[in-house]
């Protein structure tokens, strides 16, 4: 058994909740449609994601993402190069 360690979706989460005001009860897996985040949103949390996680990231990779969950996933790939 591999034991990889990925970024993990709960910093992005917070990350949400300080900078956007998402409400606190917002999971990993709460769609950014129901959440009504928009493509300047996913922009600018693009841009801080590469910042913070130093791996190149757009804001329409985040919209087809579509939740932290899968963002965490996709920054983890990223990050690895696969």
């Amino acid at each position: 058994m591999t034991n990889r360690t990925g970024i993990q979706p709960e910093p992005i989460l917070d990350v949400l909740k300080t900078q956007f005001e998402v409400p606190a009860e917002t999971t990993a897996d709460t769609g950014f449609e129901s959440l009504d985040l928009d493509s300047l949103v996913l922009i600018e949390l693009a841009v801080i994601l590469t910042k913070q996680y130093g791996i190149d990231v757009a804001g329409e990779e985040l919209a087809a993402a579509g939740n932290v969950a899968k963002v965490a996933e996709l920054l983890t790939a990223k990050g690895t190069g696969s």
